[in-house]
């Protein structure tokens, strides 16, 4: 809802098509369609001015309905990830869950084939969630002579057990603890030949619990719109997310000479004519127009309690003028059924 205070009218499309009729209201109880038009309780479609997303007013001289899009920005399908792990000698002498090295055929439903795993985050085409893990199968072992250790890397995504780059590059480490391999990120390819990059720079082993450092993945979803604001001069922002604000159009205000020559339709509601003089657009806070009020609606200038008791009075004066006409009527009767 909004309100004006001053002088203006908001201007509403009295139908969806461009060539409905251009009504006037001061109402502005408004509120968004099942299409995200904004439209009052008469179905009437709010006009403004275009913009630019970051708010410059682009035309004055010409209006469009206002839409309010529901979501903001392309989804986009997870192509790359980057994972920073910290592996494990505490746990088993970084064997983890695995049984044995090498282990036996990887089975991701089955620990006792990998080390350590972890989920990562990935999203489809539409931008929906979709499982994603990593897993690590230790594949040598340090010893006294030789402190170094690696692991082989699986990645399963949607289920699906991806095909790891030929040859593999291990996830190693030497007797420091320093990464050594993988030299960079690493292709894995799902059975209709989509790859996928997973880049594990920034891992480290240590004594500790097996963790994850960090985890960034490239795919995006569309973000749904959060609120809407608009500003005194009557710009009209939507908020998606905490990030993303784009500006969809300026309240658009009209006036007229003879306001008493506008005709109305019904609704709060009216229309142009000859008698109401030449049209004179504007903007909230422009010369000649009132402010915008956001969250407020415009009350009646009527003292509703006034005018009832009002009403009440002229009620009961009626019902005496009536009583004392049939009052009269009678005497008058009565004495001419005497004379006769």
């Amino acid at each position: 809802p909004a309100a004006l205070g001053g002088q203006g009218f908001f201007m509403v499309r009295t139908g969806p098509d461009a060539g409905a009729d251009m009504g006037y209201t001061r109402a502005g109880a408004f509120g968004m369609n099942g299409e995200g038009f904004v439209v009052n309780p008469a179905g009437h479609f709010l006009n403004v001015f275009p913009t630019s997303p970051g708010g410059q007013t682009l035309s004055t001289a010409a209006t469009e309905r206002l839409q309010v899009p529901q979501t903001f920005g392309q989804p986009q399908a997870t192509q790359n990830i980057a994972l920073g792990v910290q592996m494990s000698l505490g746990t088993n002498g970084g064997q983890g869950t695995q049984t044995t090295v090498p282990a036996a055929a990887f089975d991701p439903a089955n620990a006792d084939t990998f080390a350590f795993s972890t989920d990562v985050p990935m999203l489809d085409a539409d931008g929906n969630a979709i499982a994603g893990q990593v897993y690590f199968v230790l594949d040598t072992a340090p010893t006294a002579a030789n402190p170094a250790i690696s692991y082989s890397v699986q990645f399963v995504r949607d289920g699906e057990v991806l095909a790891p780059p030929a040859p593999a590059g291990l996830l190693s480490f030497d007797a420091a603890g320093l990464q050594t391999g993988p030299a960079g990120p690493q292709a894995f390819t799902d059975a209709a030949g989509l790859t996928y990059s997973l880049d594990l720079a920034g891992s480290n082993v240590s004594q500790d619990p097996f963790e994850v450092v960090a985890v960034t993945q490239d795919g995006q979803s569309s973000i749904n719109l959060s609120s809407i604001d608009i500003t005194d001069d009557g710009v009209i922002f939507a908020n998606y997310g905490a990030a993303n604000t784009v500006a969809l159009g300026q309240v658009a205000l009209a006036t007229f000479p003879n306001l008493q020559g506008l005709n109305p339709i019904g609704d709060a509601t009216y229309l142009s004519s000859d008698d109401a003089g030449p049209i004179r657009l504007g903007a909230p806070l422009d010369t000649g127009f009132g402010a915008l009020q956001s969250g407020a609606l415009e009350q009646s200038n009527v003292d509703l309690t006034a005018e009832l008791v009002n009403l009440i009075t002229a009620q009961r004066n009626y019902q005496a003028s009536a009583r004392a006409l049939e009052t009269n009527g009678a005497i008058t009767d009565t004495v001419l059924n005497i004379r006769n």
